[in-house]
């Protein structure tokens, strides 16, 4: 009997207590967009000027190459996934447009 109340004992530890609570993870996606660093981008800027400031874009049309998307999304546990976009348009080299939603 002893024994059987070890070994329950020992599988509830090594199991993580995972009868309890289910993890999961916090999944994050894309370029991290915050609303700072969208207000610092303005008409005029040149793209690199855009990419010191926001990043590497996550998306990249080669049939469009004067537009920039950046894309953010996440997903934490049971909570509906947080999805922000962010798109930025050249006209000679540029920066004409921001559009974020």
């Amino acid at each position: 009997m002893y024994k059987h109340i070890t070994c329950l004992i020992m599988m509830l530890i090594l199991s993580n207590c995972s009868f309890f609570q289910v993890r999961k993870p916090i999944i994050e996606q894309g370029n991290i967009i915050t609303s700072e660093n969208v207000a610092r981008l303005h008409n005029g800027m040149s793209p690199q000027e855009v990419v010191n400031i926001m990043g590497t874009p996550v998306l990249s049309n080669i049939f469009s190459p004067n537009r920039m998307e950046y894309v953010y999304t996440m997903q934490e546990r049971t909570n509906p996934r947080i999805e922000k976009k962010v798109t930025c348009l050249f006209n000679g080299g540029r920066l004409t447009s921001v559009t974020s939603f």
